[in-house]
Protein backbone atom coordinates (compact mmCIF):
# COMPACT_ATOMS: atom_id res chain seq x y z
CA UNK A 1 0.00 0.00 0.00
CA UNK A 2 1.31 3.29 -0.87
CA UNK A 3 1.25 6.52 1.68
CA UNK A 4 -0.29 9.87 0.76
CA UNK A 5 0.65 12.60 1.90
CA UNK A 6 -1.91 15.79 2.06
CA UNK A 7 -0.41 19.55 2.24
CA UNK A 8 -3.18 21.74 4.14
CA UNK A 9 -2.34 25.89 2.83
CA UNK A 10 -3.37 28.35 5.78
CA UNK A 11 -6.94 29.77 4.82
CA UNK A 12 -9.67 31.24 6.20
CA UNK A 13 -11.56 27.69 6.43
CA UNK A 14 -8.59 26.32 8.55
CA UNK A 15 -8.28 29.08 10.32
CA UNK A 16 -12.16 28.61 11.42
CA UNK A 17 -11.99 25.21 11.91
CA UNK A 18 -9.08 25.37 14.31
CA UNK A 19 -10.58 27.65 16.29
CA UNK A 20 -14.25 25.29 16.11
CA UNK A 21 -11.49 22.51 17.54
CA UNK A 22 -9.84 24.68 20.05
CA UNK A 23 -13.21 25.99 21.93
CA UNK A 24 -14.93 22.40 21.65
CA UNK A 25 -11.76 21.21 23.43
CA UNK A 26 -11.57 24.31 26.36
CA UNK A 27 -15.39 22.78 26.78
CA UNK A 28 -14.87 18.95 26.87
CA UNK A 29 -14.96 17.35 30.00
CA UNK A 30 -12.58 14.33 30.86
CA UNK A 31 -13.93 11.38 30.55
CA UNK A 32 -12.30 9.98 34.09
CA UNK A 33 -13.39 13.22 35.72
CA UNK A 34 -11.30 15.53 37.77
CA UNK A 35 -9.49 14.48 40.63
CA UNK A 36 -11.89 16.44 42.99
CA UNK A 37 -14.53 14.26 41.80
CA UNK A 38 -12.28 10.71 42.01
CA UNK A 39 -12.64 8.21 44.66
CA UNK A 40 -11.41 5.27 44.95
CA UNK A 41 -14.29 3.87 47.50
CA UNK A 42 -16.71 2.01 45.58
CA UNK A 43 -20.32 2.97 45.82
CA UNK A 44 -22.88 0.33 46.39
CA UNK A 45 -23.63 -0.56 43.17
CA UNK A 46 -26.62 -3.81 43.17
CA UNK A 47 -26.11 -6.13 40.01
CA UNK A 48 -28.02 -4.79 37.99
CA UNK A 49 -26.39 -1.87 38.46
CA UNK A 50 -23.16 -3.20 37.47
CA UNK A 51 -24.58 -4.54 34.87
CA UNK A 52 -26.05 -1.32 32.96
CA UNK A 53 -22.80 0.36 33.39
CA UNK A 54 -21.21 -2.85 31.95
CA UNK A 55 -23.73 -2.31 28.61
CA UNK A 56 -23.39 1.46 28.64
CA UNK A 57 -19.70 1.19 28.69
CA UNK A 58 -19.66 -1.14 25.31
CA UNK A 59 -22.10 1.52 23.05
CA UNK A 60 -25.13 0.10 23.28
CA UNK A 61 -27.96 2.25 22.41
CA UNK A 62 -30.68 2.27 25.04
CA UNK A 63 -33.12 -0.07 23.72
CA UNK A 64 -30.54 -2.60 24.07
CA UNK A 65 -29.65 -2.14 27.24
CA UNK A 66 -32.66 -2.14 28.17
CA UNK A 67 -34.31 -5.39 26.83
CA UNK A 68 -30.87 -7.32 28.75
CA UNK A 69 -32.29 -7.05 32.35
CA UNK A 70 -35.50 -6.11 30.87
CA UNK A 71 -36.12 -2.70 32.18
CA UNK A 72 -38.01 0.09 30.21
CA UNK A 73 -36.48 2.70 28.44
CA UNK A 74 -37.87 5.22 30.78
CA UNK A 75 -36.52 3.15 33.34
CA UNK A 76 -33.38 2.73 32.32
CA UNK A 77 -32.80 6.28 31.77
CA UNK A 78 -33.70 7.18 35.22
CA UNK A 79 -31.14 4.63 36.62
CA UNK A 80 -28.74 5.79 34.77
CA UNK A 81 -29.41 9.77 35.79
CA UNK A 82 -29.27 8.52 39.48
CA UNK A 83 -26.05 6.30 38.97
CA UNK A 84 -24.23 9.26 37.33
CA UNK A 85 -23.93 11.91 39.89
CA UNK A 86 -22.85 9.21 42.58
CA UNK A 87 -20.12 7.99 40.35
CA UNK A 88 -19.34 11.44 40.54
CA UNK A 89 -19.49 11.71 36.66
CA UNK A 90 -21.12 14.25 34.23
CA UNK A 91 -22.29 12.02 31.90
CA UNK A 92 -22.78 8.60 31.11
CA UNK A 93 -20.26 7.59 29.01
CA UNK A 94 -17.93 9.07 32.08
CA UNK A 95 -19.81 6.79 34.53
CA UNK A 96 -19.17 3.52 32.88
CA UNK A 97 -15.35 4.74 31.78
CA UNK A 98 -14.76 5.29 35.16
CA UNK A 99 -16.12 2.32 36.88
CA UNK A 100 -14.12 0.09 34.35
CA UNK A 101 -11.27 1.98 35.31
CA UNK A 102 -11.38 1.32 39.07
CA UNK A 103 -11.90 -2.18 38.47
CA UNK A 104 -15.33 -2.01 39.76
CA UNK A 105 -16.72 -3.89 36.74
Amino acid sequence: MGETTALVHRSPLRDALVELFEAGWQQATSVFGSEAQETEEQPDLSETDRALLHLLHTGLKDKSIARQPGLSQRTLRRRITDLTPRLGATSRFQAAAQTVRRGWL
